[in-house]
Protein backbone atom coordinates (compact mmCIF):
# COMPACT_ATOMS: atom_id res chain seq x y z
CA UNK A 1 0.00 0.00 0.00
CA UNK A 2 1.41 3.39 -1.20
CA UNK A 3 -0.47 6.85 0.51
CA UNK A 4 0.09 10.02 1.93
CA UNK A 5 -0.78 9.54 5.50
CA UNK A 6 1.05 7.31 8.31
CA UNK A 7 -0.63 4.21 9.40
CA UNK A 8 -1.57 4.87 12.72
CA UNK A 9 -5.24 4.82 14.80
CA UNK A 10 -5.22 8.24 16.15
CA UNK A 11 -5.76 9.53 12.41
CA UNK A 12 -8.48 8.87 10.26
CA UNK A 13 -6.29 7.03 7.47
CA UNK A 14 -5.13 4.18 10.19
CA UNK A 15 -8.08 4.27 12.31
CA UNK A 16 -9.73 3.51 8.77
CA UNK A 17 -7.40 0.84 7.15
CA UNK A 18 -6.88 -0.94 10.47
CA UNK A 19 -10.34 -1.25 10.70
CA UNK A 20 -10.81 -3.12 6.77
CA UNK A 21 -7.80 -4.77 6.76
CA UNK A 22 -7.24 -5.53 10.43
CA UNK A 23 -9.03 -8.70 10.44
CA UNK A 24 -9.01 -9.67 7.00
CA UNK A 25 -7.07 -13.76 6.48
CA UNK A 26 -3.93 -14.78 5.28
CA UNK A 27 -3.21 -10.48 4.15
CA UNK A 28 -0.08 -9.15 4.96
CA UNK A 29 0.95 -5.24 4.27
CA UNK A 30 3.78 -3.40 3.58
CA UNK A 31 3.48 0.27 3.82
CA UNK A 32 4.64 3.06 2.14
CA UNK A 33 3.82 6.54 3.40
CA UNK A 34 4.74 10.13 3.06
CA UNK A 35 3.87 12.61 5.70
CA UNK A 36 5.62 12.70 9.04
CA UNK A 37 4.98 10.00 11.97
CA UNK A 38 5.50 6.88 13.29
CA UNK A 39 2.77 4.24 12.69
CA UNK A 40 0.85 2.06 14.96
CA UNK A 41 1.90 -1.54 15.64
CA UNK A 42 -0.73 -3.43 13.12
CA UNK A 43 -0.59 -6.82 13.25
CA UNK A 44 -1.72 -6.95 9.53
CA UNK A 45 0.85 -4.26 8.44
CA UNK A 46 4.28 -6.52 8.75
CA UNK A 47 6.78 -3.36 7.55
CA UNK A 48 6.66 0.57 6.57
CA UNK A 49 8.64 2.54 4.39
CA UNK A 50 8.86 6.34 4.75
CA UNK A 51 9.75 9.45 2.69
CA UNK A 52 10.03 12.19 4.85
CA UNK A 53 8.27 15.74 3.44
CA UNK A 54 10.41 17.40 5.74
CA UNK A 55 13.33 15.76 4.18
CA UNK A 56 12.43 16.58 0.94
CA UNK A 57 12.50 19.79 1.20
CA UNK A 58 15.58 19.86 2.84
CA UNK A 59 16.84 17.87 -0.16
CA UNK A 60 16.25 20.02 -2.88
CA UNK A 61 18.92 22.34 -1.14
CA UNK A 62 21.44 18.90 -0.49
CA UNK A 63 23.31 17.63 -3.53
CA UNK A 64 23.77 14.36 -2.58
CA UNK A 65 20.40 13.77 0.13
CA UNK A 66 17.79 11.15 -1.07
CA UNK A 67 15.24 10.33 1.22
CA UNK A 68 13.24 7.27 2.45
CA UNK A 69 13.51 4.48 4.62
CA UNK A 70 12.38 1.84 6.69
CA UNK A 71 10.98 2.40 10.06
CA UNK A 72 9.60 0.08 12.53
CA UNK A 73 5.85 0.84 14.68
CA UNK A 74 5.29 2.99 17.60
CA UNK A 75 6.52 0.11 20.39
CA UNK A 76 9.62 1.46 19.76
CA UNK A 77 10.13 5.07 21.46
CA UNK A 78 10.86 7.68 19.60
CA UNK A 79 13.61 10.70 20.82
CA UNK A 80 13.06 13.73 21.54
CA UNK A 81 14.18 15.44 18.32
CA UNK A 82 11.99 12.96 16.11
CA UNK A 83 9.22 14.29 18.54
CA UNK A 84 10.07 17.86 17.98
CA UNK A 85 10.30 17.78 14.00
CA UNK A 86 6.95 15.85 13.94
CA UNK A 87 5.51 19.05 15.95
CA UNK A 88 7.17 21.38 14.14
CA UNK A 89 6.31 19.85 10.91
CA UNK A 90 2.28 19.37 11.79
CA UNK A 91 2.29 23.14 12.67
CA UNK A 92 3.30 23.95 9.44
CA UNK A 93 0.37 21.84 8.16
CA UNK A 94 -1.72 23.33 10.58
CA UNK A 95 -1.43 26.65 9.53
CA UNK A 96 -2.01 25.77 5.70
CA UNK A 97 -5.34 24.09 6.68
CA UNK A 98 -6.33 27.68 8.26
CA UNK A 99 -5.20 30.00 5.33
CA UNK A 100 -5.46 27.39 2.56
CA UNK A 101 -2.98 29.72 0.39
CA UNK A 102 -2.39 28.02 -2.97
CA UNK A 103 1.42 28.88 -3.02
CA UNK A 104 1.96 27.04 -0.35
CA UNK A 105 0.29 23.70 -2.15
CA UNK A 106 2.07 24.72 -4.90
CA UNK A 107 5.90 24.70 -3.19
CA UNK A 108 5.33 21.75 -1.59
CA UNK A 109 4.48 20.02 -5.20
CA UNK A 110 7.52 22.01 -6.00
CA UNK A 111 9.64 20.45 -3.54
CA UNK A 112 8.44 17.14 -4.00
CA UNK A 113 9.25 17.83 -8.39
CA UNK A 114 12.76 18.81 -7.24
CA UNK A 115 13.36 17.00 -3.88
CA UNK A 116 15.27 13.41 -4.42
CA UNK A 117 13.24 10.34 -3.19
CA UNK A 118 15.50 7.26 -2.64
CA UNK A 119 13.65 5.37 -5.77
CA UNK A 120 16.46 2.83 -4.85
CA UNK A 121 16.07 2.16 -1.43
CA UNK A 122 12.05 2.18 -2.05
CA UNK A 123 12.14 -0.60 -5.11
CA UNK A 124 14.64 -2.65 -2.98
CA UNK A 125 12.11 -2.52 -0.12
CA UNK A 126 9.11 -3.20 -2.28
CA UNK A 127 10.72 -5.71 -4.27
CA UNK A 128 12.07 -7.46 -0.83
CA UNK A 129 8.48 -7.93 0.02
CA UNK A 130 7.58 -9.40 -3.00
CA UNK A 131 4.10 -8.41 -2.94
CA UNK A 132 1.35 -9.89 -4.85
CA UNK A 133 -1.32 -6.59 -5.49
CA UNK A 134 -0.57 -3.03 -4.99
CA UNK A 135 -2.98 -1.03 -3.48
CA UNK A 136 -3.20 2.64 -3.86
CA UNK A 137 -5.77 5.17 -1.81
CA UNK A 138 -6.10 8.08 -3.64
CA UNK A 139 -4.46 11.15 -2.95
CA UNK A 140 -5.43 14.78 -4.59
CA UNK A 141 -1.94 14.98 -4.83
CA UNK A 142 0.66 14.86 -7.91
CA UNK A 143 3.60 13.60 -6.01
CA UNK A 144 1.93 10.17 -4.31
CA UNK A 145 0.70 9.53 -7.70
CA UNK A 146 3.51 9.92 -9.47
CA UNK A 147 5.58 7.51 -6.63
CA UNK A 148 2.48 4.77 -6.96
CA UNK A 149 2.77 5.28 -10.72
CA UNK A 150 6.33 4.75 -10.62
CA UNK A 151 6.55 1.44 -8.49
CA UNK A 152 3.39 0.20 -10.29
CA UNK A 153 5.44 0.37 -13.61
CA UNK A 154 8.49 -1.31 -12.18
CA UNK A 155 6.37 -4.60 -10.83
CA UNK A 156 4.56 -6.92 -12.33
CA UNK A 157 1.49 -7.44 -10.59
CA UNK A 158 -2.06 -5.93 -10.34
CA UNK A 159 -2.62 -2.41 -9.05
CA UNK A 160 -6.50 -1.74 -7.13
CA UNK A 161 -7.33 2.22 -6.61
CA UNK A 162 -8.98 3.39 -3.63
CA UNK A 163 -11.12 6.48 -4.00
CA UNK A 164 -13.10 7.92 -1.27
CA UNK A 165 -14.18 10.92 -3.04
CA UNK A 166 -15.25 12.57 -6.58
CA UNK A 167 -11.55 14.14 -7.52
CA UNK A 168 -12.54 13.03 -11.18
CA UNK A 169 -15.62 14.51 -12.43
CA UNK A 170 -16.39 18.02 -13.88
CA UNK A 171 -19.37 18.37 -11.35
CA UNK A 172 -17.90 20.91 -9.24
CA UNK A 173 -18.07 24.63 -8.41
CA UNK A 174 -15.56 27.30 -8.56
CA UNK A 175 -14.95 30.63 -10.05
CA UNK A 176 -11.32 30.45 -9.53
CA UNK A 177 -8.93 29.02 -13.22
CA UNK A 178 -6.18 27.96 -11.15
CA UNK A 179 -8.59 25.03 -9.63
CA UNK A 180 -9.92 24.10 -13.07
CA UNK A 181 -6.14 23.55 -14.49
CA UNK A 182 -5.16 21.56 -11.16
CA UNK A 183 -8.48 19.90 -11.83
CA UNK A 184 -7.83 19.05 -15.48
CA UNK A 185 -3.99 18.19 -14.72
CA UNK A 186 -5.32 15.92 -12.32
CA UNK A 187 -7.59 14.06 -14.46
CA UNK A 188 -4.52 13.06 -16.41
CA UNK A 189 -2.86 11.22 -13.21
CA UNK A 190 -5.90 9.76 -12.53
CA UNK A 191 -6.41 8.23 -16.09
CA UNK A 192 -3.09 6.67 -15.59
CA UNK A 193 -3.74 5.03 -12.43
CA UNK A 194 -7.65 3.82 -13.85
CA UNK A 195 -5.82 2.43 -17.32
CA UNK A 196 -3.29 0.37 -14.44
CA UNK A 197 -5.88 -0.47 -12.30
CA UNK A 198 -7.46 -4.10 -12.08
CA UNK A 199 -10.86 -2.14 -10.74
CA UNK A 200 -11.41 0.81 -8.35
CA UNK A 201 -13.10 0.93 -5.21
CA UNK A 202 -14.78 3.51 -4.28
CA UNK A 203 -16.74 4.65 -0.83
CA UNK A 204 -20.66 5.29 -1.86
CA UNK A 205 -23.04 3.58 -4.75
CA UNK A 206 -23.39 7.21 -5.70
CA UNK A 207 -19.61 7.30 -6.91
CA UNK A 208 -19.86 3.68 -8.15
CA UNK A 209 -22.69 4.19 -10.58
CA UNK A 210 -20.86 7.87 -11.84
CA UNK A 211 -17.31 6.51 -12.08
CA UNK A 212 -18.30 3.19 -14.16
CA UNK A 213 -19.48 5.82 -16.65
CA UNK A 214 -17.23 8.25 -16.65
CA UNK A 215 -13.89 5.92 -16.24
CA UNK A 216 -15.13 3.08 -18.11
CA UNK A 217 -13.82 0.44 -15.20
CA UNK A 218 -15.51 -2.09 -13.12
CA UNK A 219 -15.86 -0.18 -9.61
CA UNK A 220 -17.21 -1.86 -6.06
CA UNK A 221 -17.51 -0.34 -2.93
CA UNK A 222 -15.14 -0.38 0.13
CA UNK A 223 -16.78 0.99 3.27
CA UNK A 224 -15.61 1.02 6.31
CA UNK A 225 -16.89 -2.08 8.21
CA UNK A 226 -19.03 -2.30 11.34
CA UNK A 227 -16.99 -2.73 15.11
CA UNK A 228 -19.20 -3.70 17.39
CA UNK A 229 -16.55 -3.73 20.24
CA UNK A 230 -16.83 0.14 19.96
CA UNK A 231 -20.19 -0.31 21.97
CA UNK A 232 -19.11 -0.45 25.46
CA UNK A 233 -23.15 -0.61 27.00
CA UNK A 234 -26.82 -0.17 25.87
CA UNK A 235 -27.81 2.96 25.33
CA UNK A 236 -30.26 4.21 28.51
CA UNK A 237 -32.21 7.87 28.03
CA UNK A 238 -31.12 10.47 30.76
CA UNK A 239 -34.01 12.30 32.07
CA UNK A 240 -32.16 14.99 32.73
CA UNK A 241 -29.73 16.41 30.70
CA UNK A 242 -29.50 15.50 26.60
CA UNK A 243 -25.88 15.27 25.46
CA UNK A 244 -25.31 16.27 22.02
CA UNK A 245 -21.85 15.55 20.60
CA UNK A 246 -19.92 15.90 17.47
CA UNK A 247 -16.43 14.36 16.80
CA UNK A 248 -13.91 14.77 13.62
CA UNK A 249 -13.71 17.74 10.42
CA UNK A 250 -15.57 20.80 10.98
CA UNK A 251 -13.76 22.52 8.08
CA UNK A 252 -15.66 22.71 4.55
CA UNK A 253 -18.61 24.89 5.81
CA UNK A 254 -19.64 21.71 8.30
CA UNK A 255 -19.17 24.27 11.15
CA UNK A 256 -22.11 26.37 9.68
CA UNK A 257 -24.74 23.51 9.79
CA UNK A 258 -23.64 23.06 13.14
CA UNK A 259 -23.72 26.20 14.21
CA UNK A 260 -27.51 25.98 13.16
CA UNK A 261 -28.12 22.94 15.90
CA UNK A 262 -25.91 25.38 18.19
CA UNK A 263 -28.15 28.16 17.97
CA UNK A 264 -31.50 25.79 18.25
CA UNK A 265 -30.33 24.65 21.35
CA UNK A 266 -30.07 27.99 22.55
CA UNK A 267 -34.02 27.34 23.49
CA UNK A 268 -33.30 24.38 25.70
CA UNK A 269 -32.50 24.10 29.48
CA UNK A 270 -31.36 20.36 29.09
CA UNK A 271 -29.43 20.04 26.17
CA UNK A 272 -25.82 20.47 26.20
CA UNK A 273 -23.51 20.46 23.20
CA UNK A 274 -19.77 18.86 22.63
CA UNK A 275 -17.98 19.19 19.52
CA UNK A 276 -14.16 17.47 19.71
CA UNK A 277 -11.99 18.57 16.33
CA UNK A 278 -8.73 19.20 14.86
CA UNK A 279 -9.75 21.65 12.62
CA UNK A 280 -8.53 24.79 13.19
CA UNK A 281 -10.77 27.48 14.76
CA UNK A 282 -11.40 30.87 13.42
CA UNK A 283 -13.39 33.63 15.13
CA UNK A 284 -16.09 33.30 13.13
CA UNK A 285 -16.25 29.58 14.33
CA UNK A 286 -15.92 30.40 17.66
CA UNK A 287 -18.64 33.09 17.66
CA UNK A 288 -21.01 30.28 15.90
CA UNK A 289 -20.56 27.61 17.92
CA UNK A 290 -19.04 28.18 21.44
CA UNK A 291 -21.85 29.06 23.80
CA UNK A 292 -20.50 28.97 27.47
CA UNK A 293 -22.62 26.41 29.40
CA UNK A 294 -23.89 25.37 26.34
CA UNK A 295 -22.02 24.04 23.14
CA UNK A 296 -17.81 23.65 24.18
CA UNK A 297 -15.07 23.33 21.37
CA UNK A 298 -12.69 21.00 22.56
CA UNK A 299 -9.25 19.64 21.11
CA UNK A 300 -8.90 16.36 19.60
CA UNK A 301 -8.83 13.47 21.96
CA UNK A 302 -7.71 9.86 21.55
CA UNK A 303 -9.37 7.22 19.54
CA UNK A 304 -10.27 5.88 22.82
CA UNK A 305 -11.68 8.74 24.81
CA UNK A 306 -13.48 8.80 21.36
CA UNK A 307 -15.19 5.75 21.98
CA UNK A 308 -16.01 6.75 25.46
CA UNK A 309 -17.73 9.85 24.88
CA UNK A 310 -19.35 8.32 21.94
CA UNK A 311 -20.78 5.58 24.38
CA UNK A 312 -21.77 8.50 27.08
CA UNK A 313 -23.73 10.80 24.79
CA UNK A 314 -27.32 10.87 23.76
CA UNK A 315 -27.65 11.98 20.21
CA UNK A 316 -24.01 11.86 17.51
CA UNK A 317 -24.28 14.66 15.02
CA UNK A 318 -22.98 14.42 11.62
CA UNK A 319 -22.96 17.68 9.16
CA UNK A 320 -22.58 18.83 5.89
CA UNK A 321 -22.27 22.01 4.37
CA UNK A 322 -25.61 23.64 2.50
CA UNK A 323 -23.55 25.70 -0.07
CA UNK A 324 -22.77 24.90 -3.73
CA UNK A 325 -19.36 25.08 -3.41
CA UNK A 326 -18.96 22.59 -0.53
CA UNK A 327 -21.92 20.49 -1.36
CA UNK A 328 -20.17 19.78 -4.75
CA UNK A 329 -16.88 18.75 -2.80
CA UNK A 330 -18.80 15.81 -0.70
CA UNK A 331 -21.83 15.22 -3.10
CA UNK A 332 -20.90 11.32 -3.68
CA UNK A 333 -18.86 10.84 -0.18
CA UNK A 334 -20.05 8.98 2.75
CA UNK A 335 -18.19 10.17 6.23
CA UNK A 336 -16.91 6.74 7.99
CA UNK A 337 -17.80 9.17 11.21
CA UNK A 338 -21.38 7.62 10.66
CA UNK A 339 -20.00 3.90 10.71
CA UNK A 340 -18.43 4.74 13.87
CA UNK A 341 -21.37 6.60 15.57
CA UNK A 342 -23.97 2.83 14.06
CA UNK A 343 -21.60 0.83 15.97
CA UNK A 344 -22.05 2.47 19.03
CA UNK A 345 -25.53 2.16 18.62
CA UNK A 346 -26.52 5.61 19.09
CA UNK A 347 -29.33 8.08 17.75
CA UNK A 348 -28.02 10.20 15.17
CA UNK A 349 -29.28 13.90 14.38
CA UNK A 350 -27.34 14.40 10.66
CA UNK A 351 -27.53 17.92 9.37
CA UNK A 352 -26.98 18.53 5.99
CA UNK A 353 -28.69 18.40 1.97
CA UNK A 354 -30.74 15.61 0.77
CA UNK A 355 -28.73 14.91 -2.23
CA UNK A 356 -25.71 14.26 -0.81
CA UNK A 357 -24.04 10.54 -0.28
CA UNK A 358 -24.04 10.75 3.50
CA UNK A 359 -27.09 12.34 4.15
CA UNK A 360 -29.03 9.91 1.94
CA UNK A 361 -27.47 6.53 3.34
CA UNK A 362 -29.05 7.51 6.22
CA UNK A 363 -32.20 8.76 4.61
CA UNK A 364 -32.28 4.77 2.53
CA UNK A 365 -32.12 3.16 5.60
CA UNK A 366 -34.19 5.30 8.14
CA UNK A 367 -30.97 5.51 10.49
CA UNK A 368 -31.27 9.06 11.93
CA UNK A 369 -33.34 11.95 12.30
CA UNK A 370 -32.42 14.60 9.57
CA UNK A 371 -32.60 18.04 9.25
CA UNK A 372 -32.13 18.95 5.85
CA UNK A 373 -32.60 22.76 5.87
CA UNK A 374 -32.61 25.77 8.67
CA UNK A 375 -36.17 25.43 8.56
CA UNK A 376 -36.32 21.63 9.76
CA UNK A 377 -33.66 21.88 12.67
CA UNK A 378 -36.47 22.86 14.89
CA UNK A 379 -38.54 19.80 14.39
CA UNK A 380 -35.50 17.49 14.38
CA UNK A 381 -34.10 18.78 17.69
CA UNK A 382 -37.59 18.48 19.36
CA UNK A 383 -37.56 14.56 18.21
CA UNK A 384 -33.79 13.70 19.25
CA UNK A 385 -35.11 15.37 22.71
CA UNK A 386 -37.09 12.74 22.74
CA UNK A 387 -36.44 10.11 24.98
CA UNK A 388 -38.18 7.05 22.74
CA UNK A 389 -37.49 8.34 19.64
CA UNK A 390 -33.71 7.99 21.18
CA UNK A 391 -33.64 4.83 21.73
CA UNK A 392 -35.67 3.22 18.96
CA UNK A 393 -33.10 4.90 17.04
CA UNK A 394 -30.23 3.62 19.36
CA UNK A 395 -31.64 0.20 18.50
CA UNK A 396 -32.46 0.28 15.02
CA UNK A 397 -28.42 1.24 14.46
CA UNK A 398 -27.33 -1.79 15.91
CA UNK A 399 -30.17 -4.27 14.28
CA UNK A 400 -28.69 -2.74 10.92
CA UNK A 401 -24.85 -3.45 11.76
CA UNK A 402 -25.98 -6.67 13.24
CA UNK A 403 -28.08 -8.00 10.11
CA UNK A 404 -27.04 -5.84 7.11
CA UNK A 405 -23.45 -5.46 7.36
CA UNK A 406 -21.89 -9.02 8.34
CA UNK A 407 -18.35 -8.07 8.92
CA UNK A 408 -16.82 -11.38 8.30
CA UNK A 409 -19.10 -11.32 5.20
CA UNK A 410 -17.31 -8.32 4.28
CA UNK A 411 -13.57 -9.30 4.84
CA UNK A 412 -14.48 -12.74 2.90
CA UNK A 413 -15.54 -10.23 -0.04
CA UNK A 414 -13.00 -7.75 0.30
CA UNK A 415 -10.19 -10.71 0.01
CA UNK A 416 -12.01 -12.87 -2.35
CA UNK A 417 -11.87 -9.29 -4.50
CA UNK A 418 -8.07 -8.52 -4.18
CA UNK A 419 -7.53 -12.64 -4.95
CA UNK A 420 -9.59 -12.25 -8.07
CA UNK A 421 -7.59 -9.15 -9.30
CA UNK A 422 -4.34 -11.65 -8.68
CA UNK A 423 -6.22 -14.92 -10.43
CA UNK A 424 -7.28 -12.21 -13.43
CA UNK A 425 -4.06 -10.56 -13.72
CA UNK A 426 -1.89 -13.84 -14.06
CA UNK A 427 -4.44 -14.96 -16.85
CA UNK A 428 -3.32 -12.04 -18.95
CA UNK A 429 0.69 -12.16 -18.23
Amino acid sequence: MISRHCWNKENSFGNTYSNIFGEVPNIEIAHVYLMEGTPDYESVVSRYFHISEKQIFKSVFCKNMEVGEEVFASFQTNTKGDASMIAQYHKMLTFGKKYRWAVLNWARELAWLIGKVDYQGLMEFVKSFSPDVLFIPYNNVFFSNRIALKVSKTLNIPMVLNMEMDHYSLNRISYNPFFWIDRLLKRRIIRKLVNRASFVYVISEKLKQEYELLLKKDCKVLYKIPDLTRKKYDYKPSDKVVHYLFTGNISANRWKSLALLTSELKKYDNCVFDIYTATPISKEMQKALYIPGKSLIHRPVSQNEIIALQNSADVLVHAEAFDKYNKSLVRCAISTKIMDYLSVGRCILAIGPADVASIEYLKNNDLGIIAYDSKTIQNCVNSTNDSKTRTFYSKKAMAFVSTQLDANKLRTQLLGELQSAIDSYKKVQ
